[in-house]
């Protein structure tokens, strides 16, 4: 650990963790700060962020870390009721713009009307939408017809230029750019491939596709703006008539997805490997291309099954991690049995009016930086949760923590205990979130290698209070569990579960269920944490023999899932499906044959998910019970 904060002061104060991480990754890049927040912000703006002086908000201070490369779910955040109505309506605009056009402009129309104040990054991403439907409305059926040429490059360039100053063009390598800011360089190719200006097209989709290997960016970041620069790339080559080119561009962003369990852009990636001929490639890049079409019919079918897109835009941050301060306060209130009036005040001292916390509960008025900190000590939750995983400011530690709990994941037991290793000689073991971890990790160990559950169920529910106050004689369903909090209460309640402790166990998934479904409330998205949640409580239903429940439950996972990137719980959902519809029939006949179609749907997804994620254990599992589902060999 870097020795420029004391012990107290990190423990106390974890929102300066996350201005330190990007003060020293901005040093470490040799950025200057006039660079770094170039056409989002002033540079003392900047300063201040770094400091801990103030707060910002989400989307500005993600995009800062995401022009460094770094990911920006290493850290948990609280954001103002405004911030996340914003993302939630840019979400809409997301879902709408490349099928309903006329309502995609009537909610960009609406946004601009409802937000007179935007950032330069909203402004960004309205435009992104327009030029999206300036394109497909004036390109739909080629170069000829109603195409504007002046228009579309114009409003190409002033899309870019939102965020990008100078000239963007000759030196994008030099530039400091996050990926939706790229994206918006691959639109405005797109749009000069549209115009026939193909060479500068190709210029451009060539710039962006090396700016992540150039800046020596991790495939979690890279993942979030290759996958669109082969979109352009492959409709490039396709027009050239270079199936070789087509397809290297369309395996390589395919493969990356997959790698990283992500299924952003990747419907339309294979309907355009479907549109490659295949008949100058080899016999094992045409089987490779059948794989492809496999996949395409499969997600077509899970996407529409559960009532997603599968031709959709992302935004260039997500909110799996960020939660509404107006909420949490409230929340934290009715946990400690406060009225407002006692709430309001920070020892002696009134912090706020009465008037102005209701306000703010309800998602009115927004709270000061420091009101409130002020405000969320009192219950034990320090700072702004501007916080990473651990306690560090290095992000190297970030990312190692990262590699021992995807390994963990996958079962990757032994090698998951040296990168565990690796970690703790990186740490200080005394700092709460740090020691918590290895707790966390200490119980699993324990009941993978010893099976002892009571010494296990013990190691995690002292890791669990490392961070959590004392909940005796506290409402407990409405403590706001963060992400590590969340995981650690499944796991008890998991163990309890094993050791016949089913009233214990019902106790700790209705109070961490209760905590996530008020935390959704203004995005609509589940919080990280939400998957193991998920699946413990299906193990929890089944128990008790309540396998439709149980499959209700799961299916309203796998189709939140889809609303995110990331897909890498949706083969276990799919399982846990098929399971419970198999469970829910067992012995009747007449029932066995009116469900089969549907548990051997959901057996089948299952297999592609878990196929498409490089899933071994899963595949694995699923291999040996395939005869049971299906009744023979189901052959990809």
């Amino acid at each position: 650990m870097p020795g420029e904060y004391e012990h107290n002061k990190l423990g106390q104060e974890y929102n300066q963790i996350y201005g330190t991480i990007l003060r020293e990754e901005r040093k470490k890049r040799m950025i200057s700060r006039e660079e770094l927040a170039s056409g989002i912000l002033s540079r003392t703006a900047l300063e201040n962020l770094e400091s801990g002086k103030s707060g910002w908000r989400k989307l500005t201070g993600d995009t800062l870390l995401q022009r460094m490369g770094v990911a920006t779910d290493y850290f948990e955040m609280v954001a103002s009721a405004d911030e996340l109505d914003r993302w939630r309506m840019r979400e809409d605009i997301c879902l709408l713009t490349p099928t309903r056009p006329e309502e995609t402009e009537m909610k960009i129309a609406e946004y601009r009307e409802k937000y007179h104040m935007r950032e330069a990054l909203e402004e960004q991403f309205l435009q992104k939408a327009e030029l999206w439907l300036l394109l497909k409305r004036d390109c739909g059926e080629g170069i000829q017809g109603s195409l504007n040429v002046e228009r579309l490059l114009e409003k190409a360039e002033k899309v870019v230029s939102c965020t990008v100053t100078g000239d963007w063009k000759m030196r994008l390598n030099q530039l400091w750019l996050s990926p939706a800011e790229l994206e918006a360089v691959l639109l405005s190719g797109a749009a000069r491939a549209a115009c026939g200006r193909v060479s500068e097209a190709w210029e451009l989709q060539r710039a962006v596709g090396d700016y992540p290997g150039e800046h020596l960016w991790k495939e979690r970041m890279a993942v979030l703006i290759l996958p669109q620069t082969s979109l352009l790339g492959i409709e490039l080559a396709l027009k050239e008539k270079d199936d070789r080119l087509a397809y290297e561009m369309g395996r390589d962003a395919v493969e990356l997805l997959r790698r990283n369990c992500c299924h952003c852009y990747l419907l339309p990636l294979l309907d355009l490997m479907k549109r490659i001929p295949g008949t100058e490639l080899g016999k094992e890049e045409q089987e490779y291309l059948k794989q492809m079409d496999m996949f395409r019919d499969a997600f077509e079918g899970i996407y529409t099954q559960f009532g997603r897109s599968g031709f959709r835009i992302w935004q260039g941050i997500s909110v799996e991690n960020t939660r509404e301060a107006g909420l949490v306060l409230k929340m934290l209130r009715k946990f400690a049995g406060k009225s407002r009036a006692k709430a309001v005040y920070d020892g002696e001292e009134p912090v706020i009016t009465q008037r102005q916390l209701e306000k703010i509960e309800k998602g009115a008025h927004k709270p000061s930086y420091d009101n409130y900190q002020r405000l969320v000590r009192q219950y034990g939750k320090a700072g702004g949760w501007r916080s990473a995983i651990l306690e560090t400011d290095s992000v190297e530690v970030l990312e190692l923590r990262q590699q021992v709990a995807t390994l963990v994941g996958l079962c990757e037991w032994k090698k998951a205990e040296w990168a565990l290793e690796r970690l703790r000689g990186r740490v200080d073991i005394s700092f709460p979130r740090v020691k918590q971890e290895f707790l966390f990790f200490d119980a699993l160990m324990i009941q993978r290698n010893e099976g002892d559950l009571e010494k296990c169920l013990e190691r995690l529910v002292e890791a669990l209070y490392t961070t959590v106050p004392n909940l005796e004689g506290k409402d407990k369903k409405w403590w706001v569990f963060q992400r590590e909090e969340i995981i650690i209460a499944v796991n008890i309640a998991d163990v309890c579960r094993k050791s016949g402790k089913l009233k214990e166990a019902k106790d700790w998934y209705e109070i961490i269920g209760f905590s996530l479904e008020q935390q959704e409330g203004r995005t609509g998205i589940k919080h990280t944490g939400y998957e193991i949640f998920v699946e413990g409580y299906d193990n929890f239903l089944g128990d008790l023999g309540r396998f439709e429940d149980a499959a209700a439950a799961s299916e309203t996972a796998a189709r939140d899932y889809l609303g995110q990137p990331q897909i890498g719980s949706l083969a276990r959902a799919f399982y846990r499906i098929a399971w419970n519809l198999y469970e829910m029939v067992s012995g009747q006949k007449r029932q066995c044959e009116m469900r089969r179609r549907l548990w051997e749907n959901a057996f089948r997804f299952s297999q592609v998910a878990a196929l498409f994620c490089y899933d071994r254990f899963l595949l694995q599992f699923l291999e040996e019970r395939q005869d049971k589902f299906l009744g023979g060999v189901f052959d990809f």
